[in-house]
């Protein structure tokens, strides 16, 4: 029977359930699953980069979810800056409130930054 020593480094991909080092997976995974959502750090990758340069982290955009699409939503810019989310009903009820201020359609997906690795060419 083979030992498999314990290694803080060593997942089961839910893909190929097969044993994958997190570097591999963040190096060549396409999917980014909840599993490596939730190993992969910003440490562990810096880590790993300080002892091999021949690699560099960057980010991703993740599609995480879609918003709700019966009812559209806005984004009503105030003036401090700061966002306030309102439904379509509420500024037809009550335009006089929307009428000199900036008005966004809210985007259908919600995103999350993931970090990965990526070979540099020499």
């Amino acid at each position: 029977m083979r030992r498999i020593k314990k290694s803080q480094s060593l997942i089961v991909c839910p893909k190929t359930k097969q044993f994958t080092d997190l570097i591999v997976c963040a190096a060549s995974c396409g999917e980014r699953c909840s599993l490596y959502r939730s190993t992969i750090t910003y440490e562990v990758l810096l880590n790993y980069v300080e002892k091999h340069p021949e690699y560099k982290i960057i980010g991703e955009l993740m599609q995480t979810q879609k918003t709700d699409t019966k009812e559209t939503k806005f984004w009503i810019i105030n003036k401090d800056n700061t966002v306030e989310e309102v439904s379509e009903k509420d500024i037809m009820n009550n335009p006089k409130h929307y009428l000199k201020k900036q008005i966004w359609q809210k985007p259908p997906y919600r995103y999350k930054l993931l970090i990965t690795l990526k070979r540099i060419k020499a």
